[in-house]
């Protein structure tokens, strides 16, 4: 039953005083967390052991000593029992007679994982089967005074989906990806648990979000909505939308304060009818100040706090919530024009170029992503030059903890439901679990500025027109009756029925993209409309170049594999299993064909030795990031028609070789620290016409004022540094734009000197900014006569740190900074340049102080 209340109000600001104690009150709503005393078993064996909630079972294993750590060497195969299981937990708490006269007492899962039975005093309270859900019961009819006792019973997963596999003609996951259909889309549970072509098959069970006690008094706030209406200079105008769930009150009052009880807005409600009570109150910002992505030399995204609080007719403080605003505008622009149709993102009115990654969960054992990883993870973005990140469909609605720090941060969230890359069921049952799930997660991050879209599914419309699953009859003999209902299901979930109708109810604040991407890489029309996943690359085995060739309007997913670094293996793998291709690195890859395709972009580029594992590691690490510096820089280039850049993928969920640019622990791949200097705000940039045989200079900003500058370009012998020619001059880039700045052949160019022994060196300066440079080559690396590396260095130790200073005596391509101890943190840099009569200086840290004879540091380049 839903009650309005459409209202008018006056708004007033009160002294901060006046409210603040309003703030400071205790809340007559009252949660308390089940965390300590939890024990799990085996279902059918007698032993108990202590637990950890939030926790999943692997992690309570590893934690008794009873398994060995999954991610080590060959360990994963050894624990795929642990998925034909069933777990229980246990846990006995105390509730007194003052709770039990609550008007109402709940239990509150925040995340059962996923199967799961709950009893409570032996009894039955709860049948959960969407990891994705919250779960509340209302526990008064079974609790008693004193002791309680909970158990909640988890069934396996992976034979739960076979039963409901059975009810179904078969459904399809990418096999390139080792996703078994029986359990993935069967179960509302994260699809990477159950494997892909990045991460190992571990399915999970167990508490895996805490247990709230929640005494409630007799209303409550369920959610409040802050609804943006309209935006200038000197106003913002919102209404908050706010739902209350009432027991038995008749009256109350909603204020809305900021952070130290300033009044933005206040409500008498004297007609409050039992169920829940929807109440609309209009409020403004005077002067606002805008949310503004990173990178776009903006102050730093403003905050505005706003708390609800819940006022009784006794004065008493019910309930209160927090949220925090950000001011501003979001726009999905999507247009006809003479090409097809746009892709981009208007920020306060202003096209924004999209410059990020893909992320995929941190861990495969959830519980283990702390806040801390949170906020690393966000911050390696931003110091990356990114302002977006897309949550993946194949991995979770992430925590809290992470949208409230891209808030912080000025990162903007491109958010997939969480489904990829297969088919799913089409009934009412499923329909409706789908409903909740949605209406929950999208309730709990849409007052996010972050947040910018919404997507329905990563692939799942691609591969029904593409993919080839309706043509093959042989794995797939489904019948005409078959194929209508799976494409009805695609229909229903994603593009007319269930996911529209809850963001149609929940949020119609911003836009919903229904299927990414709207065309495959393997389409025509996914050059010139909407938003392409380029797999031509690696998948398809085209040349690097093709990113350029082929960059579409919105790129939000292409990539390239390249190996974990080496001290992330020494970490994880034994001394025997440090060897290429050994069977522990045969594990940690999960693309079918994935060591072949490296090896094959490697040979096209470098020279190389598979028995030199430092060496080899290294130099995939380099292919990898040249050619994703490629497609970086060349759909920047290529704006406005290109208008955003999100290579497959920022981080790893365990150690392994993937498409990532830094590794399991935060460890930074070449490709990494190419990022920051591809995505940074202002620069110039290379681009190699190789049919013409012309090379281009560009200068780009995503910078809302004009850029000016100078540089000097010039062709040096990469031996002495010899200058042959060199021409200096002044740029000038219009704001929020790109500009070619040089044109000219090849030929030209060397005028008659050798492309083997000359390279084109680029200094340039931004004014009121800082130098750079760079090396453009004319040939792949294997065919260029790069001379033996000569340099200077100087060690300087500070602590835990190690200032080092090299200057090159010839060109040195790709230096990195090696060490026989594992660096606490990243080096200032890595994988770059340097030109002849050059000096660097690179900060290492170490988790402690070594001696430079334990250090043992060596300077590594490409010859």
């Amino acid at each position: 039953m839903k009650f309005f209340c459409y209202l008018s109000l006056t708004l007033f600001t009160l002294v901060s005083c006046v409210n603040e104690s309003i703030l400071e009150k205790k809340s007559l709503r009252a949660t308390n967390e089940l965390e300590s005393s939890w024990q799990f078993r085996q279902v059918g064996k007698e032993q108990w052991y202590s637990a950890t909630v939030p926790g999943v079972v692997h992690t309570d294993l590893l934690a008794n000593k009873s398994i060995e750590d999954p991610y080590i060497s060959t360990n994963e195969k050894d624990l795929q029992w642990i998925e034909n299981e069933s777990w229980e937990y246990k846990t006995t708490f105390n509730l007194t007679a003052k709770q039990l006269e609550s008007p109402a007492l709940y239990l509150n899962f925040e995340g059962l994982d996923t199967y799961a039975k709950v009893y409570l005093n032996d009894m039955l309270i709860l049948n959960a089967d969407n990891m994705f859900v919250e779960w509340r019961v209302d526990i008064i009819p079974c609790a008693k005074e004193g002791a309680n006792t909970m158990r909640v019973v988890f069934e396996s997963a992976y034979l739960r989906g076979i039963e409901l596999a059975k009810l179904y003609p078969k459904l399809p996951a990418d096999n390139d990806k080792g996703v078994d259909y029986k359990t993935s889309v069967f179960t509302r549970k994260a699809p990477y648990h159950f494997g892909w072509d990045w991460g190992p098959r571990f399915l999970t069970a167990g508490i895996w979000k805490p247990i709230f006690i929640d005494e409630m008094p007799s209303m409550i706030i369920d959610n409040v909505q802050y609804i943006q209406e309209s935006q200038t200079d000197t106003l913002a105008t919102f209404t908050a939308k706010v739902t209350l769930e009432v027991i038995n009150a008749t009256a109350g009052k909603v204020v809305l304060l900021d952070s130290v009880g300033n009044e933005y807005a206040a409500t008498l409600v004297d007609s409050l009818k039992v169920g829940e009570n929807i109440i609309f109150i209009p409020f403004s910002i005077k002067n606002p100040k805008l949310w503004w992505p990173a990178g776009m030399n903006q102050p730093k995204p403003t905050l505005y706090d706003l708390n609800a609080v819940l006022i009784g007719a006794d004065d008493a403080v019910y309930d209160k919530t927090h949220d925090r605003l950000g001011v501003r505008t979001v726009e999905l622009v999507r247009e006809k024009d003479a090409a097809g149709e746009s892709f981009f993102f208007k920020v306060n009115g202003e096209p924004l170029f999209m410059k990020g990654a893909n992320i995929i969960p941190q861990d495969m054992f959830l519980p283990n992503v702390t806040k801390e990883r949170y906020h690393k993870l966000v911050d390696i973005a931003v110091e990356s030059n990114m302002n977006m990140l897309r949550v993946w469909g194949g991995g979770i609605y992430e925590d809290d903890d992470f949208y409230d720090y891209c808030d912080e941060q000025g990162v903007m969230i491109w958010q997939d439901f969480i489904f990829a890359c297969s088919f799913y069921p089409w009934d009412e049952q499923f329909y409706d679990s789908v409903r909740e799930e949605a209406r929950q997660n999208v309730r709990r991050l849409r007052n996010h500025p972050s947040l910018a879209v919404w997507c329905g599914n990563n692939e799942i419309d691609e591969a029904w027109h593409r993919w080839g699953y309706k043509e093959n009859a042989k794995d797939y003999p489904w019948s005409v009756e078959d194929k209508k209902n799976i494409r009805k299901g695609i229909d229903d979930l994603f593009f007319d029925k269930v996911l529209p109708g809850v963001l149609e109810q929940e949020d119609t604040t911003r836009p919903y993209h229904p299927s990414s991407p709207l065309y495959g890489w393997g389409d025509s029309r996914s050059q010139h409309s909407g938003d392409v996943h380029y797999w031509g690359v690696f998948h398809g085995e085209e040349p690097f170049s093709v990113y350029k060739d082929k960059p579409g309007r919105f790129s939000n997913e292409y990539g390239h594999q390249s190996l974990a670094g080496y001290d992330t293996w020494k970490r994880w793998f034994n001394d025997d299993d440090m060897v290429y291709l050994s069977e522990a690195f045969k594990v940690h890859q999960k693309n079918p064909k994935g060591y072949r395709v490296i090896k094959d972009y490697m040979s096209r580029e470098v020279k190389f030795d598979t028995t030199d594992l430092r060496d080899y590691i290294y130099k995939s690490q380099l292919v990898q990031a040249d050619g994703i510096r490629i497609a970086m820089e060349g759909h920047r280039q290529n704006r406005p028609f290109t208008m955003g850049s999100l290579f497959w993928q920022l981080n790893d969920c365990w150690p392994v070789t993937s498409w990532s640019s830094m590794d399991y622990p935060y460890n930074y791949k070449a490709l990494q620290f190419f990022a920051i200097h591809s995505f940074a705000p202002t620069i110039l940039s290379f681009n190699f016409m190789d049919k013409e045989q012309r090379v281009e200079l560009w200068g780009i900003t995503d910078e809302l004022t004009d850029k000016k500058g100078n540089y000097e370009l010039s062709l040096i012998e990469m031996k002495s540094g010899n200058v042959f020619w060199s021409e200096k001059r002044v740029f000038d880039i219009p704001a929020n734009t790109s500009v070619e700045l040089v044109n000219k052949s090849v030929k030209e160019l060397l005028d008659g000197k050798s492309a083997k022994d000359y390279v084109l060196k680029l200094v340039y300066n931004i004014e009121g900014g800082e130098s750079f440079s760079k090396m453009f080559y004319f040939l792949p690396y294997k065919d260029i006569n790069f001379p033996a590396p000569k340099f200077d260095i100087e060690y300087v130790q500070k602590g835990n740190k190690v200032e080092v200073t090299i200057t090159a005596n010839t060109l040195l391509k790709a230096v990195l900074l090696e060490s026989d101890v594992l660096q606490s943190e990243n080096p200032t840099d890595a994988y770059f340049d340097m030109y002849p009569g050059e000096s660097k200086v690179i900060t290492l840290t170490f988790d402690k102080v070594y001696t430079l004879e334990e250090l043992n540091l060596r300077v590594k380049s490409l010859v």
